[in-house]
């Protein structure tokens, strides 16, 4: 039994010229990829090869799928129809990262699905489940795998983690919807309930590391996890707000990290996600003290971009408020005083944490500010990260002499960071978040039940 989607193809969608410049960047990319590595996982846009790190199946075509179906590229989701309806699940040259294929490969289908509502979407969405995600759970205690052997088993590694087997459930119930078939919520959903049983030093919050064959976790280390429910999430945020806010001397709010007893000042583009997600939860939940510490960490997220080539470090350290400041070095003070915080990974790899997070604000609060803090973002990637086929990551977002291009263009970029800037400048009602919820990889899933979280004005 399968529930038909409508077709969403947006024929009538007004764009503003931002979007149609975004727009643009896809087509110039999406060319270079299917000049050079079409099939392939990913395109090396600088020497014009290609990588298959995604076993081999096109992780591209089938992350850039919905955003072809958003942008209204018919031809480009033809071809790509094509291309998946030949693909053998079983048939790759290393084991599938369940975590990889579930949020990249079934993500994409899904979210084709609901948009479009071609039969072979999902069809072939099921195989895949069947055939790589579900064998996961053939373990003695039903907790997922980190690999699957496509064409056995499990691979017997004993560590899982928690950023990789919570992030599961949203794909699984979304195809029980779609099917009727319970087995896929049942699976995914019994990995929050197990979670919900560990006991934590830190109420929701846990580590990073476990142990598959025990189910409990191997280290202290606690960083950001944005994938349970919504008891656990609150209990999550509370903590987040009691001991992983940290605030520095001139005002920038971070989420920093939890070892042991010991807190470390550092925080990455990979958290960034968190103020949108914050965001999102407040105005579910009506909760404007929320709402006050999304807006804290939005700032303090966009103002990273304010480097010399206006691109975010990979990752970053800070001073705290609470300590002494003239301790540190004289260099370390000035950029404490200036930009507020100390390049750690000074790489670009072409990631969408905060356009997601502008995404959020833009679409929940109506305020175009937003719109502006994107293109500003936009303008940066179009100049230091375009080349004559694609997009590459960076490795010195510091330097604008030489930003060291790293010669590979990530298939999320494709998924995640060009659909939100283009979402940002799009017909609101397009795509809305009282209709619709993103997995990790930016795929918009059709929700059961409408949710008001949505602006209705923008300013």
């Amino acid at each position: 039994m399968s529930v038909c989607a409508k077709s969403v193809w947006p024929n009538n969608v007004q764009l503003d010229h931002r979007a149609e410049a975004i727009k643009n960047a896809f087509k110039h990319a999406w060319k270079g990829y299917s000049d050079y590595a079409y099939g392939h996982d990913e395109l090396r846009p600088l020497t014009n090869g290609t990588t298959d790190s995604r076993n081999g199946w096109g992780a591209s075509i089938f992350d850039a799928l919905d955003t072809m179906i958003i942008m209204g590229l018919e031809e480009d989701y033809l071809r790509a129809s094509d291309h998946i309806k030949a693909v053998n699940w079983r048939k790759s040259d290393e084991p599938s990262k369940t975590f990889e294929t579930n949020i990249r490969y079934l993500g994409g289908l899904l979210s084709a699905y609901d948009l479009k509502g071609d039969e072979f979407l999902l069809t072939k969405a099921k195989e895949l489940a069947d055939s790589v995600i579900m064998p996961a759970f053939d373990t003695p205690n039903r907790m997922p795998a980190a690999f699957v052997n496509v064409t056995t088993q499990p691979v017997k590694l004993n560590q899982i983690v928690l950023a990789e087997f919570g992030s599961l459930q949203l794909e699984l119930v979304r195809l029980t919807q779609l099917t009727g078939d319970d087995q896929y919520e049942i699976a995914g959903n019994n990995i929050i309930d197990q979670i919900s049983e560990i006991p934590t030093t830190i109420p929701g919050l846990y580590p990073m590391t476990w142990n598959l064959s025990t189910f409990t976790p191997t280290d202290t280390y606690h960083t950001i996890s944005g994938e349970l429910q919504l008891d656990m999430w609150s209990t999550a945020v509370e903590s987040m707000r009691r001991y992983l806010r940290s605030e520095t001397h001139s005002g920038k709010v971070y989420l920093s990290e939890f070892e042991g007893q010991y807190q470390i000042l550092q925080s990455g583009e990979l958290v960034c996600f968190m103020p949108g997600n914050l965001l999102l939860g407040a105005r579910y939940l009506k909760d404007k003290s929320l709402e006050t510490l999304a807006k804290e960490l939005m700032d303090s997220c966009y103002d990273v971009w304010n480097t010399s080539t206006g691109l975010a470090p990979e990752t970053w350290s800070w001073i705290d408020k609470g300590q002494d400041i003239t301790i540190y070095s004289s260099l370390m003070q000035k950029m404490m005083l200036t930009t507020g915080f100390l390049s750690q990974d000074s790489g670009y790899d072409l990631r969408p944490e905060t356009i997601e997070s502008l995404f959020y604000f833009y679409r929940i609060t109506g305020d175009k500010t937003y719109q502006d803090k994107a293109w500003k973002i936009f303008e940066a990637i179009e100049k230091y990260c375009k080349t004559s086929s694609g997009y590459t990551r960076i490795g010195n977002v510091n330097d604008i002499g030489d930003v060291k291009p790293l010669n590979f263009e990530e298939s999320y970029f494709f998924a995640e960071t060009l659909k939100y800037l283009y979402l940002i400048f799009a017909d609101t009602n397009y795509i809305s978040l009282d209709d619709y919820v993103f997995n990790t990889e930016a795929h918009p899933f059709k929700l059961k039940t409408p949710i008001q979280v949505q602006a209705k004005k923008f300013y």
